[in-house]
C-alpha cells in the first residue's frame, strides 16, 4: 500500500501541470471544438472526458447544460465542461492503471459521513487505492474529496488518476 502512496505521490505534479492546462487552454479547446466538433482531434480530447464528448453535460443531464446552442452559448458550454472534467483524458491515458483483471481486495464505506475507501490490485498485482470523501458544509452542500484512482474505468480501459477537491450539492 505504501507503494500506491508513492507512487500517487510522485505523479501529483503531473497530474496538477495536465489539470492547470486543462483550465488554460480551455477557451481555445472550446473554439477549436466550434470547428471540429464536440470530440477534440487526437490528444487534444485528453483534456476533457474520454467516455463523453464536449457536449457530455447534456446527455448526463448536468444542471444547466442546455441542446441547441450555437456561437457563443455553444463555446461557453463546451469551455465550462472542460472545465468541469479537467484532464479526465491524461488521468486515464498517461496516468491510469490498467482496468482488465483488476480486482477490489479492500473496501470500507461508511454514511456518516459518507466515506469510501478501497484497496484494488491490477492483473499484474499492482496496489492501488481509492478514498471519496463527501463532507457536509451547509444548505446542502458538500466538499467533494476524491484520491487516487477512479474504480470505474470511464474509458473502458483504466483507471484514471483523480484528485478532485471542489463542492458538490446533495
Amino acid at each position: 500500500m505504501i507503494g500506491a502512496v508513492l507512487r500517487y505521490l510522485a505523479l501529483l505534479p503531473i497530474n496538477l501541470t495536465f489539470v492547470f492546462l486543462a483550465f488554460l487552454l480551455s477557451p481555445l479547446l472550446g473554439a477549436i471544438s466550434l470547428l471540429a466538433g464536440p470530440r477534440l482531434p487526437g490528444i487534444l480530447q485528453w483534456f476533457s472526458t474520454l467516455d463523453a464528448d464536449l457536449d457530455g453535460g447534456i446527455s448526463q443531464r448536468v444542471k444547466g447544460y442546455k441542446a441547441g446552442l450555437a456561437g457563443w452559448g455553444l463555446w461557453w458550454q463546451r469551455t465550462c465542461w472542460i472545465c468541469r472534467n479537467p484532464a479526465h483524458g491524461w488521468q486515464s491515458e498517461l496516468l491510469g492503471m490498467p482496468a482488465a483483471g483488476s480486482i477490489i481486495v479492500r473496501q470500507v464505506i461508511s454514511e456518516s459521513p459518507k466515506n469510501q475507501w478501497y484497496v484494488m490490485e491490477t492483473a499484474k498485482g499492482v496496489r492501488l487505492f481509492c478514498f471519496k470523501r463527501d463532507q457536509p458544509l451547509f444548505g446542502g452542500f458538500y466538499l467533494k474529496l476524491w484520491f487516487g484512482w477512479v474504480i470505474k474505468p470511464y474509458d473502458g480501459r483504466n483507471h484514471h488518476y483523480a484528485f478532485q477537491i471542489g463542492p458538490k450539492r446533495s
